[in-house]
């Protein structure tokens, strides 16, 4: 057998075997973070602190509401105002965190990618961060309440709704 020949059969082997390059993409960092056991005692209420939550908001954080579902878990943090609110959700989708962001992805209009696992969108009364961690999604949410406003600097809302997304994202 040359050295061609046996290069050749090695790679095949490789390949038949799942080693070396994932050319599908399937593979990621993100996938191998294995953190669905979280999802079971995640208190969304409990996963940011005054100062986090006071810097995604522009004010002071007023009240917080638990708002878990049978498929999320969930908090609104209303703004001291009480014209808009924040939405933290945690998700555990049985699609995979990965197909499901980006089935988000697709079904939001205007949506913007962030990085490979994280999209933001932004719109008059509403804005958001939706990210892919391990088996979660995290999405952080800022919404204005009817008659409470409207967003008009999209990209800061949503930069800092990225950061406490990042800081969810580190604790899940």
């Amino acid at each position: 057998m040359t050295i061609r020949k046996a290069v050749l059969s090695a790679g095949v082997v490789l390949a038949l075997a799942g080693c070396g390059d994932d050319p599908a993409g399937q593979g990621s960092p993100q996938d191998a973070k294995r953190n669905g056991a979280v999802y079971d005692t995640a208190d969304m209420c409990g996963i940011a602190t005054d100062d986090q939550l006071k810097a995604a908001l522009g004010e002071a954080p007023g009240t917080r509401e638990r708002r878990d579902t049978d498929s999320l878990k969930a908090c609104a943090v209303d703004g001291a105002s009480g014209d808009f609110y924040l939405f933290l959700t945690l998700v555990r989708p049985s699609s995979g965190a990965a197909q499901q962001v980006a089935y988000d992805k697709n079904a939001a209009q205007g949506a913007k990618s962030i990085d490979a696992s994280t999209f933001s969108v932004a719109g008059d009364g509403e804005a958001y961060v939706e990210a892919a961690s391990g088996e979660l999604v995290v999405r952080v949410s800022f919404v204005y309440y009817q008659g409470g406003g409207s967003i008009t600097d999209g990209p800061a809302v949503v930069a800092r709704l990225r950061t406490l997304q990042e800081a969810i994202t580190k604790k899940t």
